[in-house]
């Protein structure tokens, strides 16, 4: 490719600021979304330290940066620097998308979206269902307001400190009307029909891929689907362990491709039907295998 039919005059400039971004996938995902969209677009990363994060937004706006992605650790410090906050992205309490508009940037969460696609490319509803949420912390945010949102029958937070738990039982339950109850890991089996699973804590990354957060697998023979938030090792024992007793299992991975769509929709104002999303996603899952997962 010529470099002139990727980066001219008129390329609309977009990025993800975060610390670190190095190993960000989101330049390799946006960039392949706007080849495939026909977008003279670029997407590139920039790291910003904590407690800069309000210079770089301003100076980001006064160079007609069109939008970024928000990563680690300024999903939150990010929300002081905008004009307006999505209704969804208030309910999580977090940033991960900046549209520019004439006044500043608009924040929006495209976390709970790419989640939500997860189901809908499924097929599968989450209404009257019991959902169970696995950890407590920001990524789960994200699940109890998709719950809410799609109004679940029950939320179930598991979590192994209480406290945390609470916490995010005592913020879903400011939109949401419906049964939130707190469990521990040990009381995971005393659930009656655990038809949703949410798994947004870190067990099964790193050195410990052999884990699992749910010890029992015969908990698996009443659930119909689980979404495990990690995506390396491509298959964790969760999943396996779930695909093995009947569920639909889907990894991170789709979570990840399907938030990124997202944003790349509101930035661009567009829909992305379901066909060319599921292409985009294979497309990805592809590279990824090819190129990350041997490192």
């Amino acid at each position: 490719m010529n470099i002139a039919d990727a980066v001219n005059g008129k390329t609309k400039v977009f990025g993800i600021i975060g610390n670190p971004v190095e190993h960000s996938f989101s330049p390799v995902l946006q960039n392949t979304v706007a080849r495939a969209m026909g977008e003279n677009v670029v997407y590139v990363p920039f790291k910003v330290e904590s407690g800069e994060v309000k210079t770089a937004i301003e100076g980001a706006f006064k160079l007609g940066i069109c939008g970024f992605n928000v990563t680690v650790p300024h999903k939150k410090e990010v929300m002081e620097s905008l004009v307006a906050i999505d209704d969804l992205a208030l309910k999580i309490g977090a940033v991960n998308t900046l549209k520019y508009t004439k006044n500043g940037y608009k924040g929006y969460n495209t976390d709970i979206l790419g989640l939500g696609k997860c189901f809908d490319i499924e097929g599968i509803t989450i209404e009257g269902k019991t959902v169970v949420i696995l950890g407590a912390g920001g990524a789960a945010n994200s699940a109890a307001v998709l719950a809410a949102e799609r109004m679940a029958g029950n939320i179930i937070i598991v979590n192994r400190t209480k406290a945390n738990a609470e916490a995010l039982k005592a913020q879903t339950a400011r939109y949401y009307k419906g049964n939130i109850s707190v469990i521990s890991f040990d009381e995971l089996m005393s659930i009656e029909k655990p038809e949703i699973v949410i798994q947004t804590t870190s067990v099964g990354m790193g050195e410990g891929t052999w884990k699992s957060p749910v010890e029992n697998t015969a908990f698996f023979e009443k659930v119909q689907a689980v979404v495990d938030i990690v995506y390396t090792p491509w298959q964790t024992k969760l999943l396996s362990d779930a695909k093995e007793n009947g569920c639909v299992a889907i990894n991170g991975f789709d979570m990840l491709i399907y938030q990124g769509i997202a944003s790349y929709e509101i930035w661009h104002d567009i829909k992305i039907d379901d066909e060319m999303s599921k292409a985009l996603r294979n497309q990805l899952a592809n590279y990824y295998i090819d190129n990350r997962t041997k490192r």
